[in-house]
């Protein structure tokens, strides 16, 4: 979004001017180096399509921090972003992490730059890879400059999806302060930062410095209705919502209904011969059973015909769970230099950044030991069910350092020389309050043993329903933390300069080296590491280091020019040969460019190259990783008696798995490791066609452009519910998938048929394509009530298609196209309208996220007697509004503004309906508004 040539960008004026000044002062030369290519040009066309994105422009629309920028551009947003609103979830890069995806392929296989130059990673645990947004603070950010086409031959691995370089203020003239804030209208999410910059100009260079502090308040579940309570949403065939009959101990209260994401506060009894029976908390305090205050909810295994009854339940909703983290609370303090001297034939210039981030999540989970419960009346093994809480607190702090000299071969050569040295280092500490397995007492697991002990009373009412949690975190919990460096280093060399002179013009190249070196030293807890956490496996730590030699060249060579129909016809081709410690062999991608200006308003532009992407430090050599997730989002196999596919009724049948097990029970451990031996690299293959169109008689610029992305023998982890739900919904049973978990038997005393591990480490999946159309739009216009500009953006995604393994072989699986479900929309796109008067602008801004819906699902199945029910699968469009004023004087100025005009909820969809949720939201589908309406503000003063 936000997107223009950057000949018209909008930037302070008397930056630029001051910066121009002194880059005419420092050299002779008056050409430019600009992003996807290595060649200086005198104009900015280039062949590639490139969007840039502007500061201030992205501010008048309330996009006040680097992230959001990034993140809602239309090449991004059509896909999940890893930001801060994945509290609690094990993602690459560790809690709080915020990366950048291109295309849908994925953050590391888009390349981030500052400058031109390659920052590395930061976060936690063993999973670091992708550059985290976190550590570029907004207040030193001019613009972004987006390659939308692979760059690998230009820049070197992680390039396939996209290139973004963050092009940095080259000087402050004065100093300056500036306040903004985003303000919610409901509770929780907040957002502020204070800021400010100064500089000092030199007759051979200049200094900037800056600093940035970053709050962020966590948005929770109970900041937000729709986040409160997780139901079904099920229709009837004429689309009327059915109404929900609650028979669980939850009825008559205000959470009725509610299942709070599958957090029990019960009493299970595995000592009947007959059944196994659940006690619950009593709403009405009926006391039914050993414990005071509960009574019996369900009895499993239950047989009608003999006189067992079965009783419907829902698990309970706990108010402490209003208090999780949907947003994490998160801090940064940012400090940045940057220094750009002469020094005669030489020119030198160096930066240094520093981010300390804290980001704190506030979770839950359960913890269901199982004991002897005769003491308390039971007839056997009882477990109980409780919630713990599920803290997580990260420290990160990111060093990076990069020192530049370029200069000229003599006075009578065009060429050039540049020699660049980063170093970049993130150190993350992180801290997780879990349940230490020393302290949970002599848990019984056998029937026919007495005695044993509990550190406290599992069977206290306080204590099952979480009203004195705790007393129970102090029993049993414990802090424990962990460690996780990664180092990166990187040396690069390139001259550039004319080779010859055409008929069309002079031809221009380039040629280069780079060596990289990066490390990463992930150190779990000593807890972690010797397993002495209940309900977690083992960690083991991730330890490796990799070194790269690369060499790379660019040509571009004017063919034609001044013909008819032909005002320039320019070649431009690149390659890169390079070679990685962990990969056997060397390798080399290339890309070739045509520019074809047939009229002066009219341009073809089209490239085709290939990338290439060995396997990151993390997918090689990730220790063992583990986190949670409910039976329920898994198995397919739960009430497969209800279910509307004929091939996961037949397979689920086959294994054995009774028609109406429920999928109670603790949740799957869900283990992921790295692939070090049986990895190998990723190729890819990019092409892309494109118009530009720049009429004469109006300032108008408009251009469409065609991508496609094939990658192939794509590095991955499939996830728990895709590895789970193709053993099942696969035609093939069993298959390769069913050999990647494991499920108790029948016979399992305490949990049948549970799934309990899945194993979702790395893998080469057979290929991904990614292939749509790019449209952008400006017009800008001088009337005598002011300068009118309108500015637009969409990409339409034709095909998203992934092909999980080779057809062929006996998996019984094809291809998976992703394109239209959830999380994923065909179309997104905004638009932008301002108007400039004098020290004034007012803006208004439109963001569209296009329907989305998860149709791979048969939504008819039986609901509760009715056979015709229909689950909403379904992720409604939305449109937002956003409307801002702002006003800026000479030493001044003041913006406020309004984003989400008409406060739109995001759009909900049924349990059943394939995607995690929040509440009735889809839990990864980004795209979304979840703070509501919102008002934002900046103060800005230059002293």
């Amino acid at each position: 979004m936000l997107a223009q040539e950057p000949a018209q960008e909008e930037q302070r004026q008397d930056e630029t001017e001051q910066a121009e000044a002194k880059k005419e002062e420092a050299t002779t030369l008056d050409k430019v180096q600009v992003t996807g290519s290595m060649l200086r040009r005198l104009g900015f066309d280039t062949i590639s399509p490139v969007q840039v994105i502007t500061a201030d422009t992205s501010a008048d629309v309330g996009q006040l921090d680097t992230t959001t920028i990034l993140q809602t551009t239309n090449v991004a947003s059509g896909s999940t972003q890893i930001s801060n609103q994945f509290s609690g979830f094990v993602i690459e890069g560790g809690n709080g992490v915020q990366t950048l995806a291109l295309r849908g392929l994925g953050a590391n296989r888009t390349l981030v730059l500052l400058d031109g130059r390659r920052p590395g990673p930061a976060g936690t645990r063993g999973q670091v890879g992708a550059f985290d947004l976190n550590v570029i603070p907004s207040i030193i950010l001019q613009r972004a400059e987006i390659l939308k086409d692979g760059g690998g031959s230009i820049y070197g691995s992680d390039a396939v999806a996209g290139v973004v370089n963050l092009i940095t203020r080259k000087s402050v003239d004065r100093p300056e302060l500036t306040v903004d804030a985003n303000l919610p209208f409901e509770s929780g999410g907040s957002r502020f930062n204070l800021s400010g910059a100064t500089g000092w100009n030199f007759d051979s260079g200049n200094i900037v410095a800056a600093f940035q502090y970053y709050q962020m308040q966590p948005l929770q579940v109970g900041d937000r209705d729709f986040f409160r309570c997780d139901h079904d949403l099920v229709r009837d065939a004429n689309g009327n919502l059915l109404p929900f009959e609650d028979r669980s101990p939850t009825r008559g209260t205000p959470n009725e209904g509610c299942r709070n994401f599958g957090i029990f506060n019960a009493v299970d009894d595995f000592g009947l011969p007959a059944a196994n029976r659940r006690y619950g908390r009593s709403p009405d305090g009926v006391t039914q059973g050993p414990i005071p205050g509960y009574r019996l909810v369900r009895v499993v295994n239950a047989n009608p015909a003999a006189g067992t009854p079965a009783f419907y339940e829902q698990s309970f909703y706990l108010e402490a769970q209003n208090e999780a983290h949907i947003y994490s609370a998160q801090e940064r303090l940012s400090l940045f230099a940057a220094a750009d001297f002469s020094l005669g034939s030489v020119d030198w210039s160096g930066q240094l950044l520093y981010t300390s981030r804290e980001t704190k999540s506030r979770r839950f989970r359960q913890f269901f030991p199982v004991v002897d419960g005769r003491p308390f009346g039971f007839r056997g093994l009882a477990r109980p069910l409780m919630p713990f809480r599920s803290d997580q607190n990260v420290d990160v702090d990111f060093l990076y350092l990069s020192s530049s000299f370029d200069g000229g071969f003599g006075s009578d050569s065009s060429w050039t020389w540049r020699f660049d040295t980063t170093f970049s280092r993130s150190d993350g500490d992180y801290s997780v309050l879990s349940i230490n397995r020393d302290r949970t007492g002599d848990l019984l697991t056998t029937p026919d043993r007495d005695g044993g002990s509990m550190p406290i009373n599992y069977f206290d009412p306080r204590i099952l329903s979480g009203e004195a949690m705790g007393a129970l975190v102090d029993a049993v919990g414990q802090w424990h933390t962990g460690n996780t460096v990664y180092d990166q280093f990187v040396v690069n060399a390139v001259a550039t300069g004319d080779l010859f002179k055409l008929p069309a013009g002079t031809a221009a190249a380039a040629v280069g080296a780079e060596f990289r070196r990066i490390s990463i030293n992930d150190t779990p807890s000593e807890l972690e590491r010797t397993g002495g956490l209940w309900g977690q496996s083992s960690a083991i730590g991730t330890v490796g280091k990799d070194y790269v030699y690369e060499a790379f060249g660019e040509i571009e060579v004017p063919l034609l020019a001044n013909l008819p129909l032909v005002e320039q016809l320019t070649f431009n081709g690149s390659a890169r040969v390079f070679k990685y410690d962990t990969v056997a062999d060397s390798d080399y991608v290339w890309k070739a460019g045509m520019g074809w200006q047939i009229i002066p308003s009219v341009r073809l532009r089209a490239t085709r190259g290939t990338s290439y992407r060995a396997p990151g430090l993390y997918e090689l050599f990730l220790g063992d990783q583990t986190g949670f997730l409910s039976q329920l989002s898994i198995d397919p196999c739960v009430r497969w008696g209800e279910s509307s596919s004929p091939t996961i009724r037949a397979n689920c049948q086959a294994a054995g798995i009774p028609a109406d097990y429920d999928g109670t029970g603790a949740s799957a451990t869900i283990v992921s490791g790295g692939g070090f031996g049986v990895l190998k690299p990723e190729t890819s293959k990019a092409f892309t066609a494109g118009l530009v169109f720049t009429p004469s008689f109006a300032n108008l610029s408009a251009s469409v452009d065609y991508f496609e992305i094939e990658v192939n023998d794509q590095i991955d982890r499939l996830g728990a519910a895709n590895i789970v739900g193709s053993c099942y919904g696969l035609p093939v049973f069993p298959n390769a998938f069913c050999n990647l978990f494991e499920r108790n038997s029948g016979s399992h005393p305490t949990s049948p048929y549970n799934i309990t591990t899945v194993r979702d480490s790395y893998i080469n999946i057979n290929r991904q394509l990614n292939r749509g159309y790019d449209l952008n739009v400006r017009w800008d216009g001088e009337f005598s009530f002011g300068k009118m500009e309108v500015e637009s953006q969409f990409t339409y995604t034709i095909e998203d298609l992934e092909l999980l393994f080779d057809s062929s072989e006996a998996s019984g699986y094809e291809s998976n196209d992703l394109n239209g479900i959830v999380t994923r929309p065909k179309l997104v796109g905004n638009v932008r309208t301002a108007l400039r008067r004098n020290d004034w602008t007012y803006t208004w801004f439109m963001n569209y996220v296009g329907s989305s819906e998860n149709w791979f699902l048969n939504p008819v199945a039986p609901y509760r007697g009715n056979q015709n029910a229909v689950y909403d699968i379904k992720a409604e469009s939305r449109l937002y509004h956003s409307l801002s004023v702002r006003y800026q004087a000479d030493k001044w100025g003041v913006l406020f503004g309004i984003n989400n005009v008409f406060d739109r909820d995001p759009p909900t969809m049924s349990v059943g309906a394939g995607s995690t949720r929040y509440g009735t939201v889809p839990a990864f589908a980004t795209q979304y508004d979840w703070f509501g309406r919102s008002a934002f503000v900046r103060v800005n003063y230059r002293f």
